[in-house]
């Protein structure tokens, strides 16, 4: 039977380059069929006691969960410190390997989520029980009304190319011993995450529902008990669709977009990546994708380039004094920016002790209509015109997108942009610290992040405490507050108040 050929085909033999076209029309194009199969898009294999897993046949990949410090509202020199000591982190890091800088979102019921925090009334009677009712209101309206409560998490995914798990695992842990010493001096603390809770995120990304609404504690342990494979348990239930250019729709309740930070000005502060990372009423992942690269290939590539520009302008100059004019008057500005820029760069390299990097940024966002992905889109959007910043979405790239932007370490995108250390390291990936401890006494919201304030002040370093405000501000008030919560959340504890002025002796009536 005869078949018209393509017009790419007729042009390809036109050109001489058939061999080249039906090469690359024979190479593989891998097509997930099932939702099962989209999981295997992420990895390949994992290690269950290291936490590692097998990206590919040769790259393999480790998770570290890093807490936030005070950044947004440091002094000047507390910036500079940290932002100094983040760029001598990125310094550590190998020209072969992979990071990712991720800030998430980790859903939790909301209800399972209060009881770390309200009161218990069974046991309260009278006036403390009508306290304790006033307090869990408070609680209950600052952690919010919604089904799902969205825990922050930051994390570093690393990859690395290696021949085995045990090659990977000891590069791995050469990595984990410089990172808690570096982010030690940040006043930072780093947990290895483990194999479950990695895959945890991927099935809370592709699935409505959490693990524990599947009664699902352990995916792994849940896989072997019921004969499946861990891409069948965490893959979704529903229909994954990617008909749509610029999103991704799971059923009919949830959509996914992948957007990537295109052009920077000039200037940017640690300001953009704070703002973004604090969106309120928005499930949305920011991801740094940062690769090293080899300082001495580097330093050759742009010797060679600044050579080649040179001689460039040198014929342009003797082109001007052969027409017997000043090249100064007709210079090619594009030209002399590039060798200035080239310069600067080698400078930078050379004399400052910079480094470069490969660079891109990527934002995730999550929501359960269209209507609330077009608004939390707007929102980016907005953010990024404030900044001078270009954001687009990554147009019949949603997978890929996705497989670039969560924890996995995946570098596959070819949008890249070179930076040097101190470029790179503008997007500090800290913002404000959050304390959120357990059964704990609950002191307000914190204004950076939105997120309320419960602190157990025997678990900190220095639990001693003082009230500062303008007259009439409410310090009495803060106090009594404080004196009604520890004798009910500590009722075995003693409280002494010297009151001269009398402010807190309604108490003995109430307990």
């Amino acid at each position: 039977m005869f078949k018209k050929k393509s017009k790419i085909e007729k042009e390809a033999k036109q050109s001489g380059i058939k061999n080249i076209f039906n090469r690359y029309k024979k190479a593989p194009i891998y097509r997930p069929k099932s939702t099962s199969q989209i999981m295997k898009v992420f990895f390949k294999d994992y290690h269950e006691s290291s936490g590692i897993m097998q990206l590919d046949d040769e790259h393999y990949s480790v998770v570290f969960e890093y807490q936030d410090i005070s950044f947004a509202k440091a002094s000047e020199e507390e910036e500079i410190s940290i932002f100094l000591k983040w760029v001598d982190y990125l310094h550590t890091l190998n020209p072969k390997d992979h990071i990712q800088v991720i800030h998430a979102a980790k859903p939790v019921k909301t209800e399972d989520y209060k009881k770390q925090y309200i009161y218990q009334e069974e046991n309260l009677y009278g006036n403390k029980l009508k306290i304790a009712k006033e307090f869990n209101n408070l609680i209950q309206a600052s952690l919010g009304d919604k089904e799902q409560v969205l825990c922050e998490t930051r994390q570093i995914a690393i990859s690395t190319k290696a021949g085995s798990f045990k090659e990977a695992q000891d590069v791995f842990m050469q990595y984990q011993l410089k990172m808690e010493e570096k982010f030690k001096e940040i006043k930072s603390k780093v947990k290895r995450v483990n194999i479950n809770e990695r895959l945890e995120f991927l099935y809370d990304i592709f699935n409505n529902n959490l693990l524990k609404d599947a009664n699902i504690i352990d995916v792994v342990e849940y896989a072997k008990n019921n004969n499946l494979s861990v891409y069948d348990v965490i893959a979704s239930k529903e229909e994954v669709s990617f008909k749509e250019k610029n999103y991704i729709k799971i059923g009919n309740n949830k959509f996914i977009r992948v957007m990537c930070v295109a052009k920077l000005p000039k200037s940017l502060t640690p300001r953009f990546y704070n703002r973004v990372t604090a969106v309120e009423d928005g499930n949305i992942i920011i991801t740094l994708n940062i690769t090293p690269k080899d300082s001495g290939k580097v330093q050759k590539m742009l010797d060679k380039k600044i050579s080649g520009m040179k001689t460039e302008r040198l014929e342009k100059v003797k082109k001007a004094l052969k027409n017997n004019y000043r090249y100064e008057f007709v210079q090619d500005e594009k030209l002399e920016d590039s060798i200035k820029d080239a310069q600067e760069l080698q400078e930078a390299l050379q004399k400052k002790k910079q480094k470069l990097f490969g660079n891109n940024i990527l934002i995730c966002i999550q929501a359960e209509s269209m209507e609330e992905l077009e608004n939390i889109t707007k929102k980016i959007h907005s953010i990024g015109n404030e900044f001078l910043i270009t954001i687009y979405n990554l147009d019949w790239q949603q997978l890929e997108g996705v497989q670039n932007v969560l924890p996995f370490a995946w570098n596959t995108l070819q949008f890249q942009r070179s930076l040097t250390s101190e470029a790179t390291a503008v997007n500090v990936p800290f913002n404000t610290k959050d304390l959120m401890h357990h059964n704990s006494i609950y002191y307000g919201i914190n204004l950076v992040s939105k997120n309320p304030v419960f602190v157990d002040r025997k678990k900190l370093i220095n639990g001693n405490g003082c009230i500062l405000a303008t007259s009439g501000a409410g310090k009495s008030f803060t106090v009594k507050n404080d004196i009604e919560q520890v004798l009910l959340r500590y009722p075995n504890d003693e409280i002494i108040v010297i009151d001269p002025q009398r402010r807190v002796q309604a108490f003995n009536r109430c307990f």
